[in-house]
């Protein structure tokens, strides 16, 4: 009886691995599976920007993200061409949930405190 070579045992155990990891992430994508689309968020954007006049900025971006590395919860984000000033914050971009919920992202203010940090010697 003859064995099979190291060589091509290792092959297969990665075509085994492989196998299994891509039933394991075809079965998470379909979870993920986004509810709303690109094209409804663009309207929801498009319709948002329209009311701020003429100077109102452009869509740049939208992308699908997930908030967190693993069993995070998929977003939409539209990013601005510039930020727009609305009670005294800078919106740069929107967040769509899946869920149809909308929230706005704003940009940090430069805080007037300066940091410190102590140098190693």
């Amino acid at each position: 009886m003859k064995t099979a070579s190291p060589v091509c045992r290792g092959l297969a155990l990665c075509a085994a691995i492989a196998l299994i990891a891509s039933a394991f992430l075809q079965s998470a994508r379909s979870a993920d599976t986004p509810r709303i689309d690109a094209l409804h968020v663009a309207k929801v954007a498009t319709d948002y920007l329209a009311t701020q006049g003429r100077n109102a900025p452009h869509i740049v971006s939208i992308s699908l993200e997930s908030d967190a590395l693993f069993g995070g919860k998929n977003s939409w984000i539209v990013r601005f061409s510039h930020a727009l000033l609305t009670d005294g914050n800078r919106e740069i971009g929107m967040r769509v949930r899946l869920d149809g919920s909308v929230s706005y992202l704003t940009e940090d203010k430069p805080g007037t405190k300066k940091r410190n940090f102590p140098l190693k010697s």
